[in-house]
């Protein structure tokens, strides 16, 4: 028999219609479990890529400890109730821009042991409602002091166990609400430029787990590692009256333009009186023109 070739023609948005309203644990994606129409539960499965399509209301995705390299840029387009996600143990190198559109909802991020070398500014500004924040264990060694905007809401960040060794301490004035942060296990430098970092340190002690006592620094000069609970302010007292590289090439580059300019002013000044003097009549042809008279 047959089939009517309207029929045959409505066939896929058939089949779409009747997936987009089945029950979500049927749209759970092969060795993943839904234990409930709001998780996804994928850890442990090898997976190499974000296994899709999954429930489009999930809220709970775990996809930890499997070998994922890329989180998908439309992931929160499409899945724009997801509230927590854990990436934790991956392969993740980089976060592309705009891979968090879209996550207004999203209140839970891990990312730690993964394989990030940085974070760029503003790569978690569609996100302003996370709480907590997990980077600990990658291999950071850079974080851009606008990294952290609109976070207003964060209340715990983890950086433990990355390889910072200078942090702006201007990252943290996004995070109002900050609670709780982990910085140890970074090879940190204890140089002019962590002087800031160390400060603020002191300043919010009670936000770190362990106090000062969980975070090391290596002295450049001596080359000795040193907790930073046996620093003080006056540890960094000569940072006042020493000039960063910034600095330096400012006053170098201030005085090469200066002495340009003089001498460029000495030579025109010279030019304009050499000219005066060729121009102007000299007193003796003044006094033998009167005397001609």
């Amino acid at each position: 028999m047959m089939v009517p070739c309207p029929l045959v023609c409505c066939l896929p948005h058939l089949l779409f219609l009747c997936l987009l309203f089945l029950p979500s644990g049927h749209l759970c994606p092969a060795l993943c479990s839904c234990t409930d129409y709001h998780t996804v539960d994928c850890r442990a499965q090898g997976l190499l890529r974000v296994p899709i399509p999954f429930p489009l209301d999930v809220r709970k995705l775990l996809i930890g400890d499997n070998n994922i390299q890329v989180i998908p840029a439309d992931l929160f387009i499409f899945y724009s109730d997801l509230v927590y996600v854990d990436f934790r143990n991956n392969s993740i190198v980089t976060l592309e821009d705009g891979t968090f559109s879209s996550s207004s909802k999203l209140v839970y991020l891990d990312l730690s042991y993964n394989n990030l070398t940085q974070l760029d500014a503003g790569i978690f500004k569609s996100a302003p409602k996370l709480i907590k924040l997990s980077l600990g264990n990658n291999k950071l060694a850079e974080v851009d002091e606008g990294a952290f905007e609109s976070l207003e809401q964060l209340q715990v960040l983890e950086l433990n166990d990355n390889n910072l060794q200078a942090l702006n301490v201007a990252a943290f004035d996004a995070l109002p609400n900050l609670r709780a942060v982990r910085l140890e296990g970074n090879p940190w430098l204890c140089d002019c430029d962590f002087a800031s970092l160390f400060n603020w340190l002191e300043e919010n002690a009670s936000k770190l787990q362990k106090g000062l006592n969980e975070i090391q620094c290596t002295v450049p000069v001596e080359d000795i590692t040193v907790f930073l609970s046996e620093l003080s302010e006056e540890s960094f007292r000569d940072c006042k009256f020493n000039l960063s590289l910034t600095d330096l090439i400012i006053i170098i580059f201030s005085g090469v333009a200066v002495s340009i300019a003089a001498i460029v002013s000495s030579f025109i000044l010279a030019l304009i009186v050499n000219c005066f003097q060729r121009c102007a009549p000299s007193k003796d042809n003044e006094e033998d023109e009167d005397g001609g008279d």
